[in-house]
């Protein structure tokens, strides 16, 4: 944390619990501070970033307000002593300055060189020696904009010639931030994107370039500050491919797997088994037998198969609440798609249920094609007098054949869609008056808030205090491991408030003070405004409530936070979820990781192979189930 960047934490922040740990580790050093000590610089930058916590407003809570005034008084006086020091900096000693620093201080340092304005004092020689004897200084030198600007021809030649350059650039223009908590880098305004591009092409060339940069090459966008050309593209695609091969080469790897069987002898529609890496789903031939029509057909798709789960979400996109922590962790780019272990598999099982289905589908002379022309059928039913204009062809066309006739035939059916929402009617002339492709954020809902977000920190905090497996109060000695979040604590066991540790019961007891959990006569701890809380569990889980489909109790608390401004409604088909899980499919607008179903077809950059129109076919096969489903919902009374 640096000066410049203070800000006020509230109380329930992560920032807030970890400033608290921080400050019970100098509590010592300030009890034994004597302003005669002769300090050095590492003791002098402590303290000062005790003043950033004491500017923050952060304090112990069993300080009393005498001990923060005697801790405040003597921290400044140790920064004023810092600020001299600081202020003396000069060609002849910076270099014996930074020899007195360990690593974790170097931010600090030239945080406050750049502050206070120190460095302008220094001669653009001795920073390029600075830089030649000790290069790890350039990652903390960028963070400062005034120093960057000065030094701008010196700090070009290093990067040009500096090794790990690119990593550098790569972190600050393509790597996600998973935290928040990622500054921004500054770079040399006379660096051009030629340049840029020479470094990114020297670490491609490098003899040991890290597979996760490599990556980042891989998944970037261009903008006006990173642009890189199909060359360049083209070699990280190759050189990822190389390194990955070596990785599986190497052994590092463990193995995951789906499988989806079809039991003429099972009795249960559907039965899974799980032993930790592999999934394995079993449905039963003789029940499927037994439906009687095509729409029931179809509707394997969401109760048997959940592409849809029971609040008609679509159950198979990527989910932050899926990811493990190694996954929240991992390096990536901010233009992809996330991908971790859990949407791996939901996306594999329902490509092989899809698969698979299509051969039982088959030997019951019927195909995929015809059961979801049917229900296009029935969608019509429901809507009529309007009809939407969308048909398969069952034809045995090749598999690319089949994409391009079907891919603008699925703009042409949710151009369709949008127009009954927005003008209550389908006036085919009105649509072919444009050819501009639609957005699928731009198709709305025949329902009002259909569905309901929240960024606001309140529901942010107590979303991490009650569900995130990151929470500092879901572990009870008492209870071992055998819960993953409070919630799940609170609502299974009979917990005593005495359970918790000190460390804890602050902030338990101001959930109570708040009012979100209560405090019974013999001093156990539960839930009390329990709907609340669970619709903040259900926003943890799939960062999206469906209004529509919770109970008029649960819609009642929805209404008083849409009052409160806690969370906001949006009226569209499909959730920003649901929309980046199909514009993951569909374009590279959103991510550049996608398959880019309804591009590379139409612009003729598709592959040659025809198992790999196989594959895309029966993806833009799903999209369409997926949509239908989504329709079918949409068209639902309220």
């Amino acid at each position: 944390m640096t000066e410049k960047k203070r800000h006020r934490i509230k109380f329930y922040s992560i920032d807030d619990m970890a400033g608290g740990h921080q400050l019970s580790k100098v509590e010592g050093l300030l009890n034994s501070y004597n302003a005669n000590s002769d300090f050095s610089l590492i003791d002098l930058i402590e303290f000062y970033n005790i003043k950033l916590y004491f500017d923050n407003k952060l304090f112990l809570t069993t300080w009393d307000e005498n001990q923060k005034e005697s801790y405040k008084m003597n921290v400044e006086i140790a920064y004023k002593q810092l600020k001299e020091r600081i202020i003396k900096i000069s060609d002849e000693n910076l270099e014996q300055e930074l020899t007195e620093l360990d690593y974790n201080y170097y931010e600090n340092y030239w945080s406050l060189l750049n502050d206070l304005n120190s460095f302008k004092k220094i001669a653009d020689s001795t920073l390029s020696t600075v830089l030649e004897k000790n290069p790890i200084q350039i990652r903390y030198i960028v963070k400062e904009k005034k120093i960057v600007d000065k030094y701008d021809k010196p700090i070009k030649s290093f990067l040009l010639t500096y090794n790990e350059s690119a990593e550098i650039l790569l972190s600050s223009m393509e790597q996600k931030d998973n935290f928040g908590r990622k500054e921004k880098n500054h770079f040399p305004k006379s660096l051009s994107l030629a340049d840029k591009e020479t470094i990114i092409n020297s670490y491609l060339d490098s003899e040991k370039p890290n597979l996760n940069y490599v990556r980042l090459i891989e998944n970037s966008r261009d903008t006006s500050e990173f642009k890189l050309n199909p060359k360049t593209r083209l070699k990280a695609k190759k050189k990822s491919k190389e390194l990955n091969n070596k990785v599986l080469e190497s052994g590092h790897t463990w193995n995951v797997g789906v499988g989806v069987s079809f039991c003429k002898d099972q009795k249960e529609p559907v039965k899974f088994k799980n032993d930790g890496t592999t999934l394995e789903a079993s449905y039963s031939e003789s029940f499927l037998d037994l439906l009687p029509t095509d729409i029931d057909l179809f509707l394997v798709f969401k109760y048997l198969f959940f592409y849809t789960d029971e609040k008609n979400l679509i159950s198979i996109v990527s989910k932050q609440s899926e990811l493990d922590v190694l996954e929240r962790t991992l390096m990536k780019s901010k233009n992809e798609y996330e991908i971790g272990f859990s949407f791996f598999r939901k996306e594999n099982l329902s490509n092989l249920q899809l698969y698979i289905y299509e051969h039982y589908l088959k030997r019951k002379d019927k195909s995929l094609e015809s059961i979801i022309n049917s229900y296009i059928v029935f969608l019509n039913e429901r809507i009529s007098p309007h009809k939407i204009v969308f048909q398969l062809p069952l034809n045995e066309s090749s598999y690319l054949e089949k994409i391009r006739t079907l891919t603008p035939e699925f703009e042409f059916f949710l151009k369709q869609y949008k127009l009954l929402i927005d003008e209550k009617s389908i006036d085919y002339e009105l649509i072919q008056i444009s050819s501009t492709p639609i957005r699928i954020s731009e198709i709305y809902s025949n329902k009002p808030k259909k569905y309901l977000y929240s960024d606001d920190n309140l529901i942010l905090q107590l979303k991490h205090l009650f569900f995130s497996d990151q929470s500092h109060l879901f572990y009870v000695k008492h209870f071992e491991n055998k819960y993953h979040c409070l919630f799940d604590l609170i609502t299974h066991e009979n917990v005593k408030f005495e359970y918790f540790e000190n460390y804890q019961r602050d902030t338990i007891q101001s959930l109570i003070n708040d009012g979100y959990l209560k405090l019974s006569n013999d001093e156990y701890v539960t839930l009390n405004k329990d709907i609340m809380i669970y619709l903040i569990g259900e926003l943890h889980k799939n960062e999206v409530l469906s209004y529509w489909n919770y109970p008029l109790s649960c819609r009642t608390v929805m209404d008083e936070l849409i009052d409160n401004k806690l969370v906001i409604s949006e009226n569209t088909l499909f959730s920003r979820q649901e929309r980046n899980y199909l514009n993951f499919y569909l374009n590279k607008k959103e991510f550049t990781n996608g398959y880019d179903l309804r591009n590379k077809y139409l612009h003729g950059t598709n592959t040659f192979s025809e198992k790999e129109h196989e594959f895309d076919y029966h993806r833009l096969l799903k999209l369409i189930i997926l949509t239908l489903l989504k329709i079918d919902d949409d068209i639902a009374t309220k």
